[in-house]
């Protein structure tokens, strides 16, 4: 199983390693901090040895059920590189992730749990039909029976800054019932999640959200960070 150093530290931007498998341009390693796409957020990209990973996966993973929320657990991590490695299995390699890209995605990860906590505070809760985190935005989908008005949606957004603005400090860690799962905290807010996180949430900076009708009973709403 592969070390995930990203859990260790998420502001690692370099690491080294050694190759397990490498098959065609897919390379496992025992370490990576690497975050491979799972649970709405998208995988890094960056380099090893200098050769451009194009996306990081995980293959043979299981979803298992928790309070409601369908969670990956297990798998491997797969980094797909931009061509076919001049390295072979159990040679030493040097990693780097795109460490901007990988800030912003972390910054989006957390806004989206205050929006959703604040969402379900002013609209009630609902079912989240899908997600995805990437370095431009966030964007969750939820079965309403009521249109997300602006004036709502307003009210979200500003408790939702009120919040930031508070500087609380954003921790994440193994759940206690089960060490395969991962929980996010902030400011007295629990939710289950497996992704990358900044420290704290003066590092979000001001939120943004715009409503999306989907139409069918669907609400998409969309997070921007200034």
């Amino acid at each position: 199983m592969t070390r995930k150093l990203f859990y260790e530290d998420t502001y690692m931007k370099e690491f080294t390693a050694k190759a397990v498998e490498v098959s065609a341009n897919k390379v496992v390693l025992d370490q990576t901090c690497f975050y491979p796409e799972g649970g709405g957020q998208v995988g890094d990209t960056g380099e090893i040895n200098g050769i451009k990973v194009i996306d990081t996966v995980k293959e043979g993973t299981e979803i298992i059920l928790v309070e409601g929320q369908e969670i990956p657990a297990g798998g491997k991590t797969v980094h797909i590189l931009e061509r076919q490695p001049d390295f072979s299995a159990g040679d030493i390699v040097n990693g780097k992730i795109d460490w901007e890209r990988r800030y912003k995605i972390m910054r989006h990860h957390s806004a989206a749990h205050i929006l959703e906590h604040f969402l379900f505070q002013v609209f009630g809760e609902m079912k989240r039909m899908g997600s995805r985190v990437d370095d431009t935005k966030e964007r969750s989908d939820y079965a309403s029976p009521e249109k997300f008005s602006p004036e709502k949606i307003a009210k979200v957004q500003q408790l939702c800054n009120e919040f930031i603005s508070q500087n609380h400090e954003i921790k994440t860690h193994p759940s206690d019932s089960n060490p395969n799962i991962r929980v996010w905290e902030a400011g007295g807010v629990k939710i289950y999640c497996g992704g990358t996180h900044p420290h704290n949430t003066k590092e979000l900076g001001k939120m943004k959200l715009k409503r999306v009708n989907k139409g069918h009973g669907i609400e998409r709403v969309e997070v921007y960070l200034e």
